[in-house]
This record gives C-alpha cells, sequence and structure tokens, in this order.
C-alpha cells in the first residue's frame, strides 16, 4: 500500500537519525515545508507558486529534478522525506478537499474495491479522492464489513486486546510503560476483527494505558496550563503532551486540554481554532482556573 501511494517519491537513505517526529505537520512545520519548496524550486529555475508545486507531486520519479524531496527536506528538521512528500500532496492536493464521505460514497467505494481489488490509485481517480483517503475509509469503514461492532466493549474483545499487544509487545515492556509507539494498530485489528484500528488503539488507551485512570483535579488542570505556557509554542501540535504532567498518559492530558477549550473559551475563539492566539488561549483558560480555585477557597 505505502508503495503504491509513494511511487513517485525517491527513497533516500541519507536520514540516519532514528528521532523523527510523527503525527500532524505544526504551523511552524508547514511554513518550513513551503519556504523549502521555494527555494528548491527557484534552484530549478521554475517560479513557485500553488500550481508549480502541485505538479511536482505528479512528475514521476525519472521527471522529478535531482534529489527534489530530499532538498526539501532539509529544510525540515526531525521529519522524513516520506513524511514531507505525503505531507505536501495531502495539502495541496484538490482531491484533499472533496469534503466528508457520504453513505452513497461510501457504498461506491464498495463497488469499486469489490471491483478492482485494492487498485488505490485506480479507485481513487474513479472517485475523485486521494488514493490513500480511499484506503484508508475502506480500512476503518468496511475491511470487517457487517462484523464492526460499535459502543462499549464486550469483556472478550478487551482480553483479546490484551492478549494481542502483550504477544507484541511482551509482558515487561508493557508494565515499563514503554513501547507503546510500535504496536500494529492495523494488525491488531485485523486479529480482532469486529474493530477498527483507531478503536483498538482508543481503547487500549483509554483503560490499559498506566495513569488512565488518574482524575484529573482543578488543581490538576491549572498545572497542565501553566506547564503549556512554559513550553513557549505557537500551537498545540509542537507539544509532547505526554511529557506536561507526571504519571499522567498523553492522550488524557491532550483531552484535558481540548475539554477546557470547549468550556471556558469564547465561542468566536474555538470556531477559529487558535487563529488569534494561542498564547491568549492560555492565558483565558489560566485566568477562568484561578477565579474557580479562589471561588472556591473563600
Amino acid at each position: 500500500m505505502e508503495t503504491r501511494r509513494k511511487k513517485n517519491l525517491p527513497k533516500y537513505n541519507f536520514q540516519k537519525n532514528k528521532n523523527f517526529k510523527k503525527g500532524p505537520f505544526s504551523r511552524i512545520e508547514q511554513i518550513l515545508v513551503d519556504k523549502g519548496l521555494n527555494q528548491v524550486l527557484r534552484e530549478e529555475g521554475i517560479v513557485y507558486n500553488l500550481d508549480n508545486a502541485r505538479k511536482m507531486l505528479t512528475l514521476s520519479r525519472q521527471e522529478l529534478p535531482r534529489n527534489f524531496w530530499r532538498k526539501v527536506a532539509q529544510h525540515v528538521p526531525l521529519r522524513r522525506v516520506e513524511s514531507i512528500y505525503d505531507h505536501t500532496r495531502r495539502r495541496l492536493s484538490i482531491k484533499n478537499y472533496k469534503g466528508k464521505w457520504t453513505d452513497d460514497d461510501i457504498e461506491n467505494l464498495k463497488k469499486l474495491v469489490d471491483c478492482y481489488g485494492c487498485q488505490w490509485t485506480k479507485i481513487g481517480t474513479t472517485l475523485n479522492r486521494l488514493p490513500g483517503a480511499c484506503y484508508d475509509k475502506w480500512r476503518d469503514a468496511l475491511k470487517s464489513g457487517e462484523k464492526r461492532k460499535k459502543g462499549k466493549w464486550f469483556q472478550e474483545e478487551k482480553c483479546k486486546l490484551i492478549q494481542l499487544i502483550t504477544r507484541q509487545l511482551g509482558h515487561d515492556i508493557i508494565q515499563e510503560e514503554k513501547g507503546v509507539d510500535s504496536i500494529q494498530w492495523t494488525l491488531v485489528a485485523e486479529k480482532i476483527r469486529t474493530r477498527s484500528y483507531l478503536q483498538c488503539r482508543n481503547e487500549w488507551a483509554r483503560f490499559f494505558t498506566p495513569g488512565s485512570i488518574i482524575k484529573l483535579t482543578l488543581s490538576d488542570s491549572l498545572r497542565l496550563i501553566e506547564s503549556i505556557f512554559l513550553l513557549q509554542v505557537i500551537d498545540e501540535t509542537e507539544i509532547k503532551w505526554g511529557c506536561l504532567l507526571q504519571g499522567v498518559p498523553a492522550h488524557k492530558t491532550y483531552n484535558k486540554w481540548r475539554s477546557l477549550c470547549q468550556k471556558f473559551l469564547p465561542a468566536e475563539e474555538k470556531k477559529s481554532d487558535f487563529q488569534i492566539s494561542f498564547k491568549s488561549a492560555i492565558f483565558f483558560i489560566r485566568n477562568k482556573l484561578l477565579k474557580i480555585l479562589e471561588t472556591k477557597k473563600i
């Protein structure tokens, strides 16, 4: 699957650093990608604009300027060439913004998979969506077919989840809270059969990750907000959520942050997704928490 999706991307082995970042690109990283594209295109004598940047994504390996994506990647520390290519392809592709999948879209996807199998490029062209988006939707919505369950997990499912992850990582590694990032969730979901990989990952994080049962108090919420402020970041994608409160896992601190935003931020600022000012949002929430704590003391 990954080979098909990245067939135009040259493979480079120059990146030997093992501490590459994963997950969504921050705003700073998006700016760095754009600056890298701008500079590399200018070096090739090509004017930087949206059309020319998109054209680079359609060229085959032989048609691309030599080491094109490797040169772009040099502008973005701690990201792999493949990640930068995939991020750029998703962000700039017109097909990426087709919108939410409707029931008719999913039904058409099912018919196309029945007809073509896993030829995601052909399926994506037919549906006018990215091949990767088609694969993701098939994996999450259709792969398990009628066996897919929703809602509360049965005890049998939970036991099977624990067994599968223990086999992958080993009991000692799980006890030491290590190796969770290396869990192959797609493989786990295939073995369970009744849940998607996202359902498996969320269930593990919610109930089995050490520290998940901790209930965060108002004082903990204030410490969380003050920890975020001390990081001096400009948006939430720069934050390592598992390092903010000792003993509290990443998903729990992030969910608390989102709930505080929903509870305390004005409606217009929530809608803007912190475009006004990330620091303003932190100060606003902090002041609200301080007032509540002062009231409780009185």
